[in-house]
């Protein structure tokens, strides 16, 4: 099930297939369209709200998500309901991830301070992004579970509004932007390494 996954046979293999990732997340908006944030951008926010260990991750936490689009949360929900979240997860989620995580020579599994980290700053975000920026008309409030996982009212990332204090990325500049933290990313990264 895991040949559908790239082969990377040179250095600049690696850049194409980032490049490629970088522009179909930039094309991709969240919410199933319902909202004018790009995932790209959205991975762009995560790698820069969270600790420089973490932001590697950050960036590549939806890296799939070109390839099986922005499941709603209501859909997986549903999905874990029918049994299925967990085999589409395991055979389609984890290998692109594990993939592209190991191609950015990042620990896989992630470790488990990452992943809480990681996972704060998602929930955050969705609900600061839900707040100011989905289209209520095309999707309905979630249940109220979403938001007590999520803490107190106020959980989100206090100070950002993203209609007002967040400029949207257009296309070409969220895959831009996604690139560039990548290449800051890997500088660091090889520096730590020694290479």
């Amino acid at each position: 099930m895991h040949d559908f996954l790239p082969a990377v046979h040179q250095p600049s293999d690696c850049q194409l297939l980032f490049a490629r990732k970088a522009r179909g997340l930039a094309h991709l908006r969240r919410w199933n369209g319902a909202c004018d944030v790009s995932v790209a951008q959205y991975c762009v926010m995560a790698c820069d709200n969270v600790s420089r260990r973490a932001a590697p991750y950050g960036l590549i936490h939806d890296i799939e998500e070109d390839e099986t689009g922005d499941l709603l949360t209501p859909v997986k929900q549903k999905m874990r309901e029918l049994g299925i979240w967990h085999r589409f997860e395991a055979e389609i989620v984890l290998p692109i991830r594990k993939f592209y995580t190991e191609l950015a020579g990042l620990c896989w599994p992630w470790p488990a301070d990452v992943v809480a980290e990681v996972a704060d700053i998602d929930q955050r975000l969705q609900v600061t992004e839900y707040r100011d920026a989905v289209d209520r008309n095309l999707v309905p409030e979630p249940s109220p579970a979403f938001f007590e996982l999520r803490f107190p009212a106020d959980f989100g990332l206090p100070g950002l509004i993203f209609r007002r204090a967040v400029r949207l990325f257009g296309r070409g500049e969220g895959q831009e932007k996604i690139l560039c933290r990548k290449r800051n990313l890997w500088y660091f990264f090889c520096l730590r390494q020694g290479m």
